[in-house]
């Protein structure tokens, strides 16, 4: 069942969320790119603060009282674009385990309709291009690359 996530879910929320970073940091990238310890706790808790504003999504696909899967993005206002505003999507990840059983992809609906919902036209994100695993399920999804984004490591750093 896909459901909001309350701060009564925010062990379990913690938890997913390290799971992903822990992954992140396995990946070899340019050296610079690590995510800090506790990272999750304070990613996660940012967010949960914003829930009230309305301008964030923080759902997950619960089994019962287990979290297996979330997603969790904040709207970007863009008055310089027609558009006006977009979801930009910080992350979505399904628990070890638990993945290909459709989680993610029952959350992503309930991202569109939110997304109708508030008038949003758009849903963005980023996927690190070395995490293979998330390239081939994006790319197996409605969402369709739209820009590259680049990165360059300053010499003397």
């Amino acid at each position: 069942m896909v459901r909001d996530l309350l701060e009564s879910d925010r062990n379990q929320t913690i938890e997913l969320v390290n799971q992903f970073f822990r992954k992140v940091n396995e990946l070899e990238l340019d050296g610079l790119f690590r995510i800090r310890p506790r990272a999750a706790t304070k990613f996660t808790d940012i967010y949960f603060k914003l829930i009230g504003t309305g301008k964030v999504y923080m759902r997950g696909y619960f089994i019962e009282e287990e979290l297996v899967s979330l997603v969790i993005g904040r709207i970007e206002e863009k008055p310089h674009l027609e558009e006006e505003r977009s979801l930009f999507i910080d992350l979505a990840v399904t628990k070890l385990g638990k993945k290909k059983k459709g989680y993610m992809s029952e959350l992503l609906k309930d991202v569109d309709e939110w997304c109708l919902e508030k008038n949003i036209p758009s849903i963005e994100l980023r996927a690190i291009l070395k995490n293979e695993e998330a390239i081939q399920f994006w790319n197996k999804s409605s969402f369709e690359p739209f820009y590259i984004r680049y990165r360059k490591r300053v010499a003397g750093t």
